[in-house]
């Protein structure tokens, strides 16, 4: 992930929307809502290694973000699964603080859309 490039084409959300701007605000507001619950419900599924609540936040989520392109959380999320039930506590902890990086980043620029 790049610091200074936006993770979100704005573009691409409007093709996604048929070309209307006018719902601009909408998709951002349900995604920040979308994406505020995954990365809440993927950091408890890890912490305590909940693999059906990881699966269940994990299948919500990653059709919308493989629209948008958003390929690193989808990433993300398939080494989370390799990882829930391990004792590498250390790999799931820097895990879930590059999958808050991550999405924090991200609602910030979805927030920017409201």
């Amino acid at each position: 992930m790049e610091p200074n490039n936006p993770l979100i084409e704005r573009q691409l959300i409007v093709d996604l929307l048929y070309g209307d701007e006018n719902y601009m605000k909408e998709f951002a507001e349900a995604s920040v809502d979308s994406f505020t619950e995954f990365q809440q419900h993927f950091k408890e599924a890890l912490i305590k290694n909940d693999e059906i609540k990881l699966r269940n936040a994990g299948h919500k989520i990653k059709p919308v973000a493989q629209m948008m392109n958003l390929y690193h959380i989808v990433e993300m999320y398939e080494k989370s699964k390799d990882l829930i039930g391990t004792n590498n506590r250390d790999e799931i902890k820097q895990l879930i603080r590059e999958m808050d990086t991550y999405c924090g980043k991200l609602l910030v620029e979805l927030k920017e859309f409201i």
